[in-house]
């Protein structure tokens, strides 16, 4: 019998990707963690061919022989049924190396309470994605720009990926409500309007739109409760000409054109962005003026006739000719910006001082 401590170093030795970790937890979860290959390839989605290699590299990390059947060093059986079940130390190291699921790491941040926004959103598909990471990361990028809807079209690894979570800074509720389709076709095939983004459309005669125009055909759609979808291609290569079909419009941003390179989760974050911020109230420009206010103009009037009395008693403007450029300018400076009432309490502290140093140094009073 091979020991629980041989089985935790095999699992250190054996890298346990998210393919991996589905086929194992859909093993632990069967009931008495018994279950025929059939049936473990059915609940992980995975080929049951992944599973027996998966078999075999455990076997070789515990020193075991599986020339014959490598499932059956990992599991008891196979019984008349043809189901195979898991070895209790090996299911006790599994659950030490949480791969369970109510044991997953999806990182310290508390989940945000996040929601579909009202009426027909868009829906962010990702077309055979290959990383947990970078799906996390655009759910992240989803969450800020107010969307919530999130569709994956055969991704590398299978889905649940625990990795994702871990990405995703909070946003765990879109990758909670995410669904998996095997085509672009079935995963849009209840939409109304689709848009592809797409660097670069040779030979594809379809509307092209910036982010910005896209996002209001995104508005515009869902002004009407059309349902809409964005496709987005896979890390590497893109979408290709088949899922291109399947859109009506495509999306291609204007960024410098001898570097036109953005990952998964900026390409959505881009989206996102114009999406949210078509109908975002916030000014382009805002003066932040917390506890104070601008001041008046005749609050400002005052100050700037005291600082050229002050000026004049201090010799600043002795020079004839120039002294009204010099006064015009120190206008023009004052009246440029939004001046607030404590900005001018305290320059007005500040001429005081200056006023009693010159004073000190022998110089008239201004008012006298």
């Amino acid at each position: 019998m091979i020991p629980t401590a041989a089985w935790l170093d095999a699992l250190q030795d054996v890298q346990l990707t998210d393919t991996r970790r589905a086929l194992l937890r859909a093993h632990l979860a069967a009931p008495e963690c018994r279950a025929t290959l059939a049936e473990i390839e059915a609940s992980s989605g995975r080929p049951a061919a992944e599973y027996r290699a998966l078999a075999a590299e455990l076997a070789a990390a515990v020193g075991a022989d599986a020339a014959a059947d490598p499932v059956a060093v990992i599991a008891e059986g196979p019984d008349a049924a043809g189901a195979y079940t898991l070895r209790p130390a090996l299911a006790f190291a599994l659950g030490v190396r949480r791969v369970l699921p109510e044991d997953w790491d999806r990182g310290s941040r508390e989940a945000a309470d996040l929601h579909p926004a009202p009426g027909e959103s868009p829906i962010i598909v990702l077309v055979r994605p290959q990383l947990a990471e970078n799906i996390g990361a655009v759910a992240r990028a989803m969450a800020n720009g107010g969307l919530f809807h999130l569709r994956l079209v055969a991704p590398r690894d299978g889905w649940p990926q625990d990795r994702a979570w871990r990405t995703a800074s909070g946003a765990d509720r879109i990758l909670d409500a995410a669904t998996v389709h095997q085509t672009v076709p079935e995963a849009v095939a209840d939409c109304h309007r689709v848009l592809a983004t797409c660097p670069r459309p040779r030979h594809v005669i379809k509307p092209v739109e910036t982010a910005r125009g896209g996002a209001g055909t995104l508005r515009a759609a869902n002004a009407r409760g059309l349902r809409a979808a964005v496709l987005f291609g896979p890390e590497r290569s893109g979408l290709d000409v088949e899922d291109m079909a399947c859109a009506d419009t495509l999306v291609r941003y204007p960024l410098n054109p001898a570097h036109m390179s953005l990952n998964l989760a900026q390409a959505v974050m881009v989206l996102a962005y114009e999406w949210w911020s078509a109908t975002d109230p916030t000014p382009a420009h805002e003066l932040v003026t917390n506890e104070t206010r601008i001041a008046t103009k005749r609050e400002l009037e005052t100050f700037l006739d005291r600082l050229v009395a002050e000026l004049d008693a201090s010799g600043f403007l002795d020079h004839e000719r120039k002294r009204a450029g010099m006064v015009r300018n120190l206008r023009h400076w004052f009246q440029r910006g939004e001046v607030t009432e404590q900005e001018l309490r305290t320059l007005h502290g500040v001429v005081t001082e200056l006023s009693r140093g010159r004073m000190r140094r022998g110089r008239p009073d201004p008012g006298g």
